[in-house]
């Protein structure tokens, strides 16, 4: 296992996902879901264009622009914000939200919450980067993107207003009032909902012990009685509930916060190269809860280990460290030189290789709010890059270049799946004799993968430095 540091993770994540970053600032990338095991490919869609989901990569850009002061990384955030800017649709809701589904459903509410969040965050913590009139559009269509929820959620604000019905994302757009009103100003009727509705999620979705007297869960939402939710998606609530305790210094919703953070610790577990991982989540069967460890992906869960972190500020909790410090240890094991971190979901499929920049964005909100090394993280982030980033799984293999990506199949003859890092789709490569009916995008120049016994062999001449994680220790070797 790699010796872990927090600046060299983040430079060389950050340096990664510039590479992603098209010229007007939007962040590409193959938007998997390794949770539901989807991606846009899957709905004949093929979109790898800009995705919501990865909004909170702004949260990490914010906190390194603040410290570090590098003119590259307040680039990286501003035009990112100034491309977010522009996808404010006439229906007050964001363009590009549709994530794993790709352009088919492009209203989802975590993503539009996220996106919310995300900017008002980065326009108090970075505002050195921005102009006032680029602080002011985010303030004006946060609130507006916001209260279109409000007004659609149709239910009434005495009862215990929720934006929506699923309790993750029900907790994202709370999180997303709590930071608009830090940086734009108090708002007592969000305050007032904000509350209320973090209360009712305890009373109506909160399910104790869970491992332990100490431990709590919360249930997916009110229709599915038997289904917690997935641990990375303690990283919105655990925000929300803390925004509400700031706000109200009720410690009622400081202890539910403590409790959920003991759920997620207390479920994880290690897989088989000793590294400690977030479980999938709990069901309920015959009455009695059970775990489920995996599939589940590594990249993806900074936004929990950030609000862990915050948590553990503000409260005893003695657990976090030791916690924090092992996942350091699987963040090590798992990024590969080139920069990503691996999804190693144990799904034996390509949800394993496809690293889906949307969580690796989620992840540079976790180390980039550690960095405290200014001068280490830039060494990282401005070192020469491998020429090829590969990940081989259990049956594909994932290459990256400084432009393009590829998901290599190598006893498919013929098949890859395969893009421009800066272009809006994948295609699939299919031999002249399978009559494709879309034009492929070549890898160039080319990288080729045979499969001789057991072992694959790589032939990339043109690429002096390649990076590789083999995530089941299937023996590779590389052809001269």
């Amino acid at each position: 296992m790699s010796a872990f540091s927090v600046e060299g993770a983040a430079g060389r994540l950050l340096r990664y996902l510039r590479t992603w970053q098209a010229p007007d600032g939007a962040l590409h990338g193959v938007h998997t879901h390794p949770v539901w095991r989807i991606h846009p490919a899957v709905l004949e869609d093929h979109y790898t264009g800009y995705s919501a989901w990865g909004a909170p990569g702004l949260l990490g850009l914010a906190d390194l622009a603040a410290h570090t002061r590098l003119p590259a990384v307040e680039a990286a955030g501003r035009d990112w914000v100034r491309y977010v800017l522009t996808t404010f649709l006439a229906s007050e809701r964001w363009d590009c939200c549709g994530a794993e589904f790709g352009r088919r459903f492009n209203d989802a509410a975590v993503d539009n919450f996220l996106q919310d969040l995300s900017l008002s965050y980065y326009a108090r913590v970075a505002a050195h980067t921005l102009t006032a009139e680029d602080r002011a559009r985010i303030g004006d269509r946060v609130r507006r993107n916001l209260e279109s929820y409000l007004r659609a959620a149709g239910r009434p604000e005495e009862e215990g207003h929720l934006l929506v019905g699923t309790v993750n994302q029900d907790c994202a757009g709370l999180w997303a009032m709590g930071e608009w009103m830090q940086t734009f100003g108090a708002d007592a009727r969000w305050r007032d909902l904000l509350l209320r509705g973090l209360h009712a999620h305890l009373r109506e979705h909160f399910v104790p012990g869970l491992p332990d007297a100490e431990s709590g869960g919360m249930l997916r939402a009110t229709a599915l009685p038997d289904y917690l939710e997935p641990a990375e998606y303690y990283g919105v609530i655990l925000p929300a509930y803390l925004h509400g305790w700031r706000l109200s210094g009720d410690t009622v919703l400081l202890q539910a916060a403590v409790q959920l953070a003991r759920h997620v610790m207390r479920h994880a577990w290690r897989d088989d190269r000793g590294c400690l991982r977030l479980h999938r989540t709990c069901d309920r069967v015959q009455g009695a809860w059970r775990v489920s460890q995996s599939p589940m992906l590594v990249a993806g869960g900074g936004l929990f280990l950030r609000a862990l972190r915050e948590l553990a500020a503000v409260t005893p909790l003695p657990e976090a460290a030791p916690f924090l410090a092992a996942m350091d240890g699987t963040l090590a094991h798992y990024q590969n030189d080139y920069g990503f971190i691996v999804a190693a979901t144990e799904w034996h499929d390509d949800y394993d290789l496809l690293c889906g920049t949307v969580w690796e964005a989620h992840d540079l909100a976790y180390l980039g709010a550690r960095v405290a090394d200014s001068g280490a993280f830039q060494a990282a982030l401005e070192a020469p890059a491998p020429d090829l980033g590969i990940v081989i799984g259990w049956h594909d293999l994932w290459v990256e270049s400084a432009r393009q990506w590829s998901l290599l199949r190598p006893w498919s003859y013929g098949f890859s799946y395969t893009g421009d890092k800066h272009g809006a789709e994948g295609a699939t490569a299919i031999p002249a004799w399978g009559n494709p009916k879309r034009p492929e995008i070549p890898f160039r120049p080319e990288v080729k993968v045979r499969m001789v016994g057991n072992e694959l062999v790589i032939r990339a001449p043109d690429y002096p430095a390649i990076a590789v994680t083999s995530i089941y220790g299937k023996p590779w070797s590389r052809e001269a």
